[in-house]
């Protein structure tokens, strides 16, 4: 009996100790061999980066002579958010002649945090209360339903065009 409590607590243990080993994601632009993104200046083309890479993660917003491959690795332990551990950006300018013109590479450091702010953009005009919503039709000539027609008498009997 003693054994068996024994076995069922280290069996608990290592499930739990599992639990907690880290998961890892990889995201975005990952290369067949595991190798970063090289191009050569004034020697590639669109055409051999794709066929050697693949198509890019985005490109160029503005301009679409500019493409990224991106590489993110996260990391999360249990329950926690995930933490990014390793960013790359490759960066690849291309001429008229769609040949590289520039490879920048950016890595993690290189990043900035961004501070978002919580509150509510203001609009114009005023806030209404909820009372002020609920009564403030209240004295307000009815409401025109579809499929009626102004013309017509309504059941009082109101005048008719003609």
């Amino acid at each position: 009996m003693l054994r068996s409590a024994r076995l069922l607590i280290i069996t608990a243990s290592l499930l739990s100790l599992g639990a907690c080993a880290a998961v890892v994601d990889r995201r975005g632009f990952v290369s067949d061999d595991g190798q970063p993104v090289a191009a050569v200046v004034g020697t590639d083309t669109k055409q051999t980066l794709i066929a050697r890479y693949g198509t890019p993660t985005a490109q160029g917003t503005f301009d679409e002579q500019v493409w990224y491959y991106i590489t993110a690795v996260q990391s999360q332990t249990a329950f926690f958010r995930p933490e990014t551990v390793e960013r790359q950006v490759v960066a690849i300018s291309f001429d008229d002649s769609d040949r590289v013109a520039n490879v920048r590479v950016y890595g993690l450091a290189d990043g900035q945090v961004i501070a978002y702010d919580g509150r509510r953009t203001p609009t114009r005009g005023r806030e209404v209360t909820f009372l002020e919503q609920l009564f403030g039709s209240v004295g307000r000539s009815p409401v025109q339903l579809p499929g009626q027609d102004p013309n017509l008498p309504d059941s009082a009997g109101g005048p008719r065009r003609q």
